[in-house]
């Protein structure tokens, strides 16, 4: 078996030389670190991890807790998660919830279990206070969800400005009658958007009809949505437009439209949110909020990393560029007469 010191001895450094470079402490010359790493390469050194971990009191995991990983939404912040998370030398426990709370705490568990250095939690309710016990003793990071009122960092869109500029939109096209299908959850994004959706109609003086408001299922479900769009479309005075919370919604709205012999967007005019991949892969294609899904990934974990490693420069809020695509499933209202 190669020994370390074996690699000093091919590198031509001391042991002491090898372990800074394999824990990169120190300030090491680069011409050094190279020596040691073609040594590593060619004697195919593998250093013990675990017993390195164990003494620096250390995993080399992070915790990443999520409501449903078949959903693409959250499959692309994973996959961005994954990739940072790589780089660094960490591997990642996912924690699959289902959207249920107390599946969520017990995940947290693995924190006091020593099982994760950290954790980036996906989908927590926005009144989910519990989280400071965790937060008070082991690095945590919200993505794309949040508790208000906890001192966390995060990182996310600007859910409220993201509908604002769809709803402008849905009204510049001449549509008064407006629905939007929101969620049974309890996330900041889900609040955010109903308040964007009720503050743009209230601007432009159009009346905030509760009976053109509908609840999909918490995990944004096609089923959920599906029928959402049925009970709103089967009014006598029904909206000529629908702002669907997810494109999995919106799909539901847009089936649902068809099934009961209505356009889109000849008919109905239909918008979702988030950009995932099924978004153009049937016609109509989908109007939507493109977010940055790997990106939120990505950055959640180099915002964890921070923690971990206790830096002095921890970004504490941060929000991602959004874009809004304009697409088949959105027409003015003058078609649909």
């Amino acid at each position: 078996m190669v020994k370390i010191a074996d690699v000093a001895r091919e590198a031509n450094v001391s042991v002491a030389t090898v372990s800074r470079v394999l824990n990169k402490k120190g300030s090491i010359r680069p011409e050094t670190c190279e020596r040691v790493y073609k040594a590593i390469e060619k004697l195919s050194f593998e250093p013990n991890m675990s017993a390195r971990n164990l003494r620096r009191n250390e995993t080399r995991v992070i915790l990443i807790v999520a409501p449903n990983i078949t959903n693409p939404y959250y499959a692309h912040i994973l996959a961005g998660i994954g990739d940072e998370a790589r780089k660094s030398g960490y591997s990642a426990l996912i924690y699959n919830t289902g959207g249920d709370e107390e599946r969520e705490k017990n995940g947290m568990d693995m924190l006091k279990k020593r099982r994760a250095d950290g954790a980036i939690l996906l989908a927590s309710n926005i009144d989910s206070m519990w989280v400071k016990e965790y937060a008070d003793k082991y690095p945590i990071v919200h993505c794309s969800e949040y508790v208000k009122g906890l001192d966390i960092p995060r990182v996310s869109i600007d859910n409220y400005k993201a509908t604002l500029e769809v709803m402008e939109y849905i009204i510049s096209l001449g549509h008064k009658k407006i629905a939007t299908i929101s969620s049974s959850n309890s996330y900041i994004s889900t609040l955010l958007r109903l308040k964007g959706y009720k503050d743009t109609l209230e601007r432009h003086g159009i009346e905030v009809r509760k009976d053109y408001i509908a609840l999909a299922g918490a995990e944004y479900s096609f089923k959920s949505g599906k029928a959402a769009a049925f009970k709103l479309l089967q009014q006598k005075d029904r909206p000529t437009a629908i702002f669907c919370i997810s494109d999995t919604i919106a799909l539901g709205a847009i089936t649902a439209a068809k099934e009961m012999g209505l356009r889109v967007p000849e008919d109905l005019t239909v918008t979702g949110f988030d950009d995932v991949d099924y978004t153009t892969m049937f016609h109509p294609y989908i109007t939507t909020v493109a977010q940055p899904c790997y990106d939120l990934g990505r950055k959640s974990f180099k915002i964890l990393h921070a923690c971990m490693n206790k830096t002095n420069d921890i970004e504490k809020k941060v929000v991602l560029p959004h874009k809004f695509i304009i697409r088949e499933s959105s027409a003015p209202i003058s078609t649909c007469d």
